[in-house]
Formats: C-alpha cells, sequence, structure tokens
C-alpha cells in the first residue's frame, strides 16, 4: 500500500460533506486509493469507505467541489480517525486543539464551523475520556 498516512486541512472546509466524507473523497479521488486502502487508514469497514464516498459524490452532483482555499493548511494524521469511541468531528477537535495547541477559534477559522461546535465536539471527547 502507498504511504499515505495525512491529509490537508483545507478538505474539512466544505461544510456540505462530513468530516469522514472529506476524508474518503480526497483519497479516492486525489491520492487513487482503493477503498480497502482508505479503510486500513482510516479503520474502517470498506463498505462503510463505499457508502460514505458515494455518499459524498451525489453531494458533489448538486453543489460542484470547489478550489482549495488560501488558508493556513496542516496535516491532519489519519490514524486520529481510527479511535470509533469518538465521531470524526470530535477527533478533529481534539487533535487540533490539544496536539496542535490551537484555539477553538483558531480551529473553527481552519475547518470553516462555528466556534461552539468545536468547543461542543471538544467537549464530548473529554466526557467520553473520563472514567465512569
Amino acid at each position: 500500500m502507498r504511504k499515505h498516512s495525512t491529509v490537508p486541512s483545507y478538505i474539512f472546509v466544505d461544510r456540505d460533506l462530513a468530516p469522514l466524507e472529506s476524508v474518503a473523497e480526497y483519497l479516492k479521488e486525489e491520492k487513487g486509493l482503493t477503498y480497502h486502502e482508505i479503510a486500513v487508514l482510516v479503520g474502517r469497514n470498506d463498505r462503510t469507505i463505499w457508502t460514505t464516498y458515494n455518499r459524498a459524490k451525489k453531494k458533489r452532483q448538486a453543489i460542484p467541489k470547489a478550489d482549495p482555499p488560501s488558508v493556513e493548511i496542516i496535516d491532519i494524521p489519519l490514524s486520529i480517525f481510527k479511535n470509533r469511541d469518538f465521531a470524526p468531528l470530535e477527533s478533529l477537535s481534539l487533535h487540533l486543539k490539544d496536539v496542535a495547541q490551537m484555539s477553538f477559534h483558531e480551529i473553527a477559522v481552519l475547518i470553516n464551523r462555528d466556534d461552539r461546535t468545536i468547543w461542543t465536539c471538544y467537549n464530548r471527547v473529554q466526557k467520553k475520556m473520563m472514567p465512569n
């Protein structure tokens, strides 16, 4: 399998696609990976990736893909999406907050989301990580 361990942060700017849809679309169309290769990288089933990619493709028929924005680009490791306890946006928020040391506002600007959405996702992760 070809070495692809990160995706650029700009793929998450398009709010028409869910984060996992953005990852599947980018890896399939830009990097030419198979559904199986993508599934291995993000810790999902091949059928899940197929479904996710096709959902993104249907959305693209209605709304064409825009050019990558000219914003700061950060490499996001695909390994963060392997933890199935967290939703993809939660994993992304956690990584950008704790590892990249970004503020909620900086994350929100980077991935074109509302500050409150990022705060909510991050807090959900914090609650999920608390021992019962």
